[in-house]
């Protein structure tokens, strides 16, 4: 497995189940709502690394890349963890990671999907991209020993 994903490596996860919204006309997650999931992981990530409290106007980032790898199916109201960690910073710009896996009722989880989103802080108010935020690197360091 490539070292990007290497499960060892993402301490951050969210807990979500399968939304009858989520399906497509063939019973099983639709591929853009993967995008959702890696979506609400990386709010979750926001609050709990960066200190992030839900305010739009503060946030200050914009996805400029996405990529996502399909490994199987997920159905209706089978529970899904994400796992989140940045796997590159930069001066402007990050990666985050994803692993979403389908909860197992015995023994390891299955991954489901592997992505990446491409990340640049981003000021709202002028329109430019800014440097990544001091504060939110030093906690984004401290959090993610694979940066190192």
């Amino acid at each position: 497995m490539d070292d990007l994903f290497k499960p060892e490596f993402f301490r951050h996860s969210i807990l979500m189940s399968v939304r009858f919204a989520d399906l497509d006309a063939l019973a099983h997650v639709n591929h853009a709502t993967y995008l959702t999931y890696m979506e609400q992981a990386r709010m979750s990530y926001a609050g709990d690394v960066w200190g992030w409290n839900g305010d739009m106007k503060k946030l200050g980032i914009i996805v400029a890349r996405v990529m996502v790898d399909y490994k199987a199916p997920l159905f209706l109201n089978q529970p899904v963890r994400v796992w989140t960690r940045c796997s590159r910073l930069g001066n402007k710009s990050f990666d985050l990671a994803y692993l979403i896996q389908r909860e197992g009722e015995k023994g390891p989880a299955s991954i489901i999907a592997t992505g990446v989103t491409g990340m640049v802080a981003y000021d709202y108010a002028s329109n430019k991209t800014i440097g990544f935020p001091t504060e939110w690197r030093i906690r984004t360091l401290a959090y993610e020993p694979a940066l190192s």
